[in-house]
């Protein structure tokens, strides 16, 4: 299939546009150390355990970041370790609405919005009418 790199707009404190490498078999986004200070990513308390493909198993800091790609944007965890290359992971692609077009080597909506909230079904505003009154 061969790569896709995207750019995203990583944010948290501030904001850094970066090339991310896209990974469906990684289920979370990493980036490096560097980048998260750069963004300011706060972090949660605690590391995690994660299991890498390779099967090894290290323990990464976590936090949260917003990803802005295209007109979408959502926030998604963030996994900081030592990556060459920033990685994003599928639970951002669902979070963004995004999924992988392999035969044409980009990402492409999996549906029209981005976030819904609550879960409640998002309902067009009614329209609203003006009319003139006129005496007869």
């Amino acid at each position: 299939m061969g790569h896709i790199l995207q750019r995203v707009k990583v944010s948290a404190e501030k904001t850094a546009t970066v090339r991310m490498l896209v990974d469906t078999g990684a289920t979370f986004s990493v980036i490096p150390e560097s980048l998260a200070r750069a963004v300011g990513i706060k972090r949660l308390r605690r590391s995690v355990a994660i299991t890498l493909a390779d099967g090894r198993r290290v323990k990464l800091d976590a936090g949260t970041a917003i990803f802005r790609i295209g007109k979408r944007e959502a926030p998604a965890t963030i996994l900081v370790g030592g990556v060459v290359e920033p990685i994003l992971g599928v639970e951002t692609l669902e979070a963004l609405g995004l999924t992988v077009d392999s035969r044409r080597r980009r990402l492409a909506p999996s549906r029209n919005y981005a976030v819904r909230l609550g879960g409640l079904p998002i309902t067009p505003r009614p329209a609203v009418v003006r009319a003139r009154l006129t005496s007869a």
